[in-house]
């Protein structure tokens, strides 16, 4: 048994590779040798992960992904425990499906990040790119459970269809935000881009850096929320995300919507005090 697995690629590819296993909870019980000879796909054509990647350790549920792994998709999706740390960016699909255990990217992802998961937490310290937390291709509902926080940006349709869970965005983030929501509760530090909420039937929106609300929705009241309290303090003695005292415990705008979907959803938009 090893302290640690530790992947690095051979040479920088030409082209997208998708991998399958790249998990900590699976790695806990293979041998280094079964970890080289996990599936990859380059294209059409069918490798293994030692093809790509110098694999040192073995049997370890700590699994470590060093220097940059932009152009490889599935990295830790499915992963059930353990702790995956990619020490650079990464490509689609991060965390797509995990169910428990924590990735950490120190760097940015690609699409899909997150898509579908049920538990254990993601965080990714620069940007993110569509559908983050969101529902994969075909499926009727997104993230189930666990935590999303991104230190940058994300793209479109982040949290779209999510069913319960938490994603906390440090930037911006695109159109279509929270798009049929379930449930759940997304939060946006920066500006939350075009048509937040379309579609929503519940779920919760905490817009702090500004965000233009949809006509569908209908101002209900300007409060202090206490939940909001609960979870921006959670979200800085957890995972250290810097939240003025001001937004913590600040005047809201409680906004009810999507009224062309009969939802009930809100979005929370900060007053500024």
């Amino acid at each position: 048994m090893s302290v640690v697995v530790a992947l690095e690629l051979r040479a920088p590819l030409d082209g997208v590779v998708e991998v399958d296993g790249v998990t900590a909870d699976r790695f806990a019980a293979l041998a280094e040798r079964e970890i080289a000879a996990l599936p990859v796909w380059a294209g059409p054509r069918q490798g293994t992960l030692g093809d790509f990647f110098t694999v040192r350790g073995e049997r370890s549920a700590r699994v470590c992904v060093l220097g940059s792994a932009a152009k490889v998709s599935g990295l830790g999706a499915g992963m059930s425990g353990g702790e995956l740390i990619i020490d650079g960016d990464a490509g689609g699909r991060v965390g797509a499906g995990m169910i428990g255990g924590s990735v950490e990217v120190r760097g940015s992802v690609g699409d899909d990040a997150g898509a579908a998961m049920a538990g254990g937490t993601l965080r990714v310290t620069e940007n993110a790119g569509d559908r983050l937390g969101a529902a994969t291709p075909g499926s009727s509902k997104g993230m189930t459970g666990g935590e999303i926080v991104v230190g940058g940006s994300a793209g479109a349709d982040a949290a779209a269809r999510a069913r319960r869970g938490l994603v906390v965005v440090a930037g911006n983030v695109g159109g279509y935000a929270a798009r049929a929501m379930i449930a759940g509760t997304l939060v946006v530090l920066g500006r939350t881009g075009a048509e937040p909420g379309r579609s929503s039937k519940r779920g919760t929106i905490i817009a702090v850096g500004g965000i233009d609300v949809p006509v569908t929705y209908w101002h209900a009241c300007t409060f202090q929320p206490p939940h909001v309290r609960l979870t921006m303090t959670y979200l800085r003695r957890r995972y250290g995300v810097a939240i003025d005292d001001r937004v913590a415990g600040g005047i809201y705008k409680r906004h009810c919507g999507d009224a062309g979907d009969q939802g009930r959803g809100e979005i929370l938009e900060w007053a500024g005090r």
